[in-house]
Order: structure tokens, then sequence, then C-alpha cells
């Protein structure tokens, strides 16, 4: 993804010059938090990739903090059920939200007139858990090795070669609707409920093309039940060296990641999930952590809630250009 990429590599030219916001300047509260359980809320069912990270993350930061860390599934309307229970939970750090672009970002974008809340105004950065790159696969009877033949294809078949997603502005959609209009094409778009049912429509050849979480589709990868078209990232995945980027088979700009992260109401104070924040990047270099990234695939660089933000933010602008240009919504 283009802006994480281009976050990341902002963020080191600040350190050097010793640029700090007011985000990074904030002292943190006392070391008395928490002094009893902390819930985590995620707005997916469980067993999910998302259900998955969040449950390492508890996990982790129980043994942490030496206080339960709670996960509840508050599953349903792409995720703002959770989000919303958050809000309104008491604003004192206790309550957090663990999530993803497509419920901080592209849901408030996809619903204007009913959406509950909106990501930079009523919630606050905490923690960035993860970048998380995606992958192009194809069902393995589909008879093309790469994505300049898909495109061939698409072509010939305007309307009819179909792709999943994990819902309507997930990034796996978003990615998808970005890949036509860069490749000029049109697909099928076929929305289900999570990944799972995406894979297995795969499998049984329902469905033609994903765009998924590396973690999520390289295991069928190299089972050779699905195969891998191309890199939906700036460089190749290290997981997949030999699969091309996108860019490379000439499709600049088709570049989309998930980012997973904690995100607490605006009114915790700031001291409070700066501390959080700390606890949690002392937490993500622990030798069991970094075992869970590799093992979901996913890409971790420290960040301060500043960081985070700037993460957020850029990801909001880059999914309204995309929903704004496929003229994509849930109303």
């Amino acid at each position: 993804m283009q802006t994480t990429r281009r976050t990341f590599g902002a963020w080191a030219g600040a350190a050097a010059l010793g640029v700090a916001s007011p985000l990074v300047r904030a002292q943190p509260a006392g070391a008395t938090f928490p002094a009893r359980p902390v819930t985590i809320l995620v707005g997916y069912p469980p067993g999910g990739p998302t259900d998955i990270y969040v449950r390492a993350l508890s996990k982790s930061l129980s043994t942490l903090w030496g206080q339960p860390v709670i996960v509840e599934n508050r599953a349903g309307a792409s995720g703002s059920i959770a989000g919303t229970a958050v809000l309104k939970a008491p604003a004192d750090g206790y309550t957090l939200l663990f999530t993803n672009n497509a419920a901080n970002g592209a849901y408030e974008l996809l619903n204007p007139k009913s959406a509950t809340y909106r990501t930079l105004r009523d919630f606050a950065p905490v923690a960035l858990f993860g970048i998380s790159p995606s992958m192009m696969v194809v069902r393995a009877s589909l008879p093309v090795k790469d994505a300049r033949e898909f495109v061939a294809m698409a072509k010939a078949n305007p309307g009819k070669l179909t792709y999943g997603s994990s819902a309507i502005g997930s990034a796996p959609h978003l990615a998808c609707e970005l890949f036509q209009s860069v490749a000029g094409i049109k697909l099928l778009h076929v929305p289900y409920n999570g990944a799972a049912p995406i894979i297995q429509a795969l499998l049984g050849d329902t469905v033609d093309m994903y765009v998924g979480g590396a973690s999520t589709v390289m295991g069928q990868v190299r089972a050779g039940k699905l195969r891998a078209i191309g890199a939906v990232h700036p460089t190749r995945l290290v997981s997949a060296p030999d699969i091309p980027t996108m860019g490379e088979q000439g499709f600049k700009g088709v570049e989309y990641a998930s980012w997973f992260g904690l995100l607490s109401s605006i009114n915790v104070p700031a001291p409070l999930l700066d501390q959080i924040n700390a606890d949690v990047r002392k937490m993500m270099d622990m030798p069991e952590m970094r075992g869970h990234l590799d093992q979901f695939g996913i890409e971790y660089q420290s960040a301060n809630r500043a960081q985070f933000m700037t993460v957020v933010r850029e990801e909001v602008e880059r999914a309204g250009k995309v929903i704004s240009e496929g003229k994509i919504s849930n109303e």
C-alpha cells in the first residue's frame, strides 16, 4: 500500500528532525493502569483473521499487565456495532476497540447518512498492531498464470469474471475496485460474510478471483488449490518472493493492505493512551508476538500514536477516493 510505505518513511524523517506532535509529548499517567480487567471489543465473529489477531494480542497484554484482557465479539454492521459500543463506554481506557480500515475508515464513507460515528472525529489512536499485505489469487481451474492474463480474459469477457470480498467496503473489495480502474476492466463483485466463505467459493469454482491477506491465502496456494497471480503491495512479499507485484506486471498503483490496531474514544485522556501505546510496543518486541506476526503474515513497525493516526488519516483519504470514483454506497 503506497499510503503505508509513505507514512512509515515520513516517520523516520520526523524523528531525525526531532519533530514531536502533541500526542507524542503527552506525559504518561502513573503506573497504576490497569488496576482491573480490560475489555477489547472486536466487530467480527470468532475465528476470522481479526479475531485471531486480537486474541494473540490480548494474551500477551494480559501477561504484561498482570490483569485479564477480555475479548468480546460484537459482530455486525461492518464492525460498527463494536465501534459504537466503545464510544458509549466510560472513557477510562478499560474498553478498547480492535479494528481495521474497513470498520474504521470505509464504514462511514459507505454510510454517510446512517453512520453512527466518524473515525477521525470520534476515535483516538492507541496502538498500531500491524499491516497485512495482500495477494491476488484465482481458482486453480482458471486458465491464467498472472495478472496480465487475467486482465486479457476480463477484457474478452466484460462483466463475466467474478471476484469475492469479505464485505462491501472491505480492503479486498476496495483493492479490486482499484484494480478494475487501473486495468480498465469490469468484474462482477460477489460479497461474502468473511474470508473463510470466499476461500471455499474459490475452491468450489463458484468465484474466480480474490484479493486477500497473504496469511489467509498462501496455505492454499502452496497446496496447489489456488493460484497467486500478483502481490498487491509495493514490493514482493517475504512469504512469496517468487510472485511479482501488480506494479511489476504493468498495473501501477494497485497496492492495498489492511491495518489492524487499537482505538479508543477520543475522550480518554491522552497520557493514559500514551502509556497503553508504550506497553503495546514493548509487548510487540517480545519474541512470542514477533512469532505471531510472522505466522499471520503481518508487517509490524513500531508506531507512536501520532504516527498511527497518520496511517488512519491517509487510509481514509485513499478509501474515500476509491469509493467516490467507483460510486460505491450501502445507502
